[in-house]
């Protein structure tokens, strides 16, 4: 049996994932998020799990990985895999705007209860199986800039560095885990309904986003989903600590 962790599991990206996983009967889910995915896994017993968390609070966020780790049951398990999936892109308005507890609540979701999670994973997911992967959800943006944006590219940023750092440890462990961060491209989910919904003058790029839904260039969330999680199966993950799926040749059909 396939072992996952999924956070933001209930809607965009995450749910997406969470539900390509469980059309593979050898997979087993557990996915947290402040709400229940409605309907998801209903006839599916004993192959997904909810565990409800506000990752925004990073002290719940300390103590989450026993309850998630409870849910999934023992082990051992042919392999186990923390997908780091929850993000959000708010606040979206230029420095000396920023809404303070907006800023926290973000690098929490973005950057703080990944590191978290992470850490508490590596800890114990060794004691579970021989095969070990972390996949963290970046962007683009921690890597190029867009007004409106330096809250969620800070965090982004900060979450791909964070890989870097750990996968260079895990390659020093005789059995470490493969990790990396990936960007998945432009996807058709609520987070891009929310960018289209800003006020252009805090996030003055809102036309191009307004464009490329219109022109039908967002990535479907499942089709996204598919690629990434072949990616995460293949011989070549964690071999780059920080990847674009676009540029994945495995992926690139």
């Amino acid at each position: 049996m396939r072992a996952y962790l999924i956070t933001g599991a209930s809607r965009g990206l995450g749910l997406a994932l969470t539900r390509k996983l469980l059309t593979d009967p050898s997979s087993t889910v557990v996915g947290v998020a402040r709400h229940v995915p409605h309907g998801l896994g209903a006839d599916l017993p004993g192959r997904f799990r909810f565990v409800e968390a506000d990752l925004a609070n990073a002290g719940e966020t300390a103590s989450l990985m026993p309850r998630l780790l409870a849910a999934l049951g023992p082990g051992p398990f042919e392999s186990i895999d923390l997908i780091n999936n929850a993000g959000v892109v708010a606040p979206m308005a230029p420095a000396g705007e920023y809404p303070p507890e907006a800023v926290i609540d973000a690098l929490h979701i973005n950057l703080i209860s990944p590191v978290l999670l992470a850490n508490a994973f590596l800890a114990a997911a060794p004691a579970l199986s021989p095969d070990v992967r972390l996949l963290n959800i970046s962007s683009g943006a921690a890597a190029k800039a867009y007004p409106g944006w330096g809250v969620y590219g800070a965090g982004k940023a900060g979450l791909d560095h964070f890989s870097r750092h750990v996968a260079l440890e895990q390659t020093e462990l005789p059995h470490g885990a493969r990790v990396a961060a990936l960007y998945p491209g432009v996807v058709d989910t609520d987070m891009q309904a929310t960018i289209r919904a800003a006020d252009p003058r805090q996030f003055p790029l809102k036309p191009r986003f307004d464009a490329l839904k219109a022109d039908g260039e967002l990535t479907d969330a499942g089709e996204a989903a598919h690629r990434i999680l072949r990616y995460l199966r293949s011989a070549d993950f964690g071999r780059e600590p920080v990847v674009d799926l676009r540029n994945l040749p495995l992926v690139s059909d």
